[in-house]
């Protein structure tokens, strides 16, 4: 999701060492964050213990966050990977830090690499090209909403989230194969357009549209067709159109969508008088990491 200028202000005040922009910080995603713990974890104690975690893990990875990436994308990819370690950690599993999951998109000649430099210079590459994609999507799904092409990108979204086929796709929509066969050449002929003057090629192919490929879980990990938070709340007021309220209802409900999921459920907790827990929370999110905060205002 774009990142506004108030959230780069935000993110340079905390840079500089600002205690109430980083308590700011806290407020604004605690809630959407503990809601999407509590999707994965029976109990509430444990899902604010992560999600104080995942402040933590935004503090440690401050010198290294990019702020032309939406900070609330970023926290949810720190806080899934908690969720996950946690998980496996009591299942006794393996475990596996985010840093690591992000190597799975390069190659093995630069992992398995002979020099720090060339292991350096192979994480950039990746990054550069995994920038280019996330670009490239995020640009054609505005130009889906702006042009009220809903389909393409619901289409786009039974493919690549759900894991749907074709024949599937065809049948929950009332098309023919052939036409979703059709939705399917446009947009990546869309796509072509869109990267094809950038510094890092991509050679798009049908196989990208599945759910298993590395663009579908760049589509997912960056939620690239996820609603602002505004718009879902003015879903919840009902006062989206009738295509938009459509899509809304798609997204959120039918390609379950953890993430709206848990801002819609943040949203409705607002009216409700909870600010004693949102302040504890914070409070504890905040004493855990404040020193942080300190050592770099020094």
């Amino acid at each position: 999701m774009p990142v506004d200028e108030a959230e780069r202000y935000i993110i340079d005040s905390v840079h500089r060492g600002d205690q109430d922009a980083w308590r700011e910080v806290i407020d604004r995603y605690q809630g959407r964050l503990v809601s999407f713990a509590r999707r994965m974890l029976a109990e509430r104690a444990e899902a604010e213990d992560l999600v104080q975690e995942a402040f933590l893990g935004l503090m440690r990875s401050l010198k290294s966050y990019d702020a032309n990436r939406s900070l609330e994308t970023y926290l949810f990819a720190i806080l899934r990977n908690k969720i996950t370690d946690h998980i496996r950690r009591r299942h006794k599993g393996q475990r596996q830090s985010l840093d690591q999951l992000e190597l799975d998109d390069a190659p093995e000649e630069w992992i398995d690499t002979d020099t720090p430099s060339r292991y350096v210079a192979g994480r950039e590459d990746v990054a550069m090209q995994r920038q280019t994609l996330v670009e490239c999507l995020r640009s054609w799904v505005a130009q889906c909403r702006n042009g009220r092409r809903f389909q393409d990108l619901i289409v786009v979204e039974m493919l690549m989230v759900l894991g749907l086929r074709n024949k599937e796709v065809a049948s929950d929509l009332g098309l023919t194969e052939p036409a979703v066969a059709g939705i399917k050449f446009r947009v990546l002929e869309q796509w072509r357009t869109l990267t094809g003057e950038a510094r890092e090629k991509h050679d798009w192919q049908e196989t990208d549209l599945a759910a298993d490929s590395t663009v579908a879980r760049i589509w997912r990990e960056e939620r690239i067709s996820c609603l602002k938070r505004s718009t879902l709340g003015r879903h919840l007021l009902g006062a989206l159109d009738d295509d938009w309220t459509d899509y809304a209802e798609f997204h959120v409900q039918f390609a379950d969508c953890d993430y709206c999921q848990a801002n819609i459920e943040d949203l409705r907790r607002e009216d409700q008088d909870e600010s004693d827990w949102r302040a504890d929370l914070r409070e504890r999110c905040f004493a855990s990491s404040v020193g942080f905060l300190t050592h770099r205002e020094e």
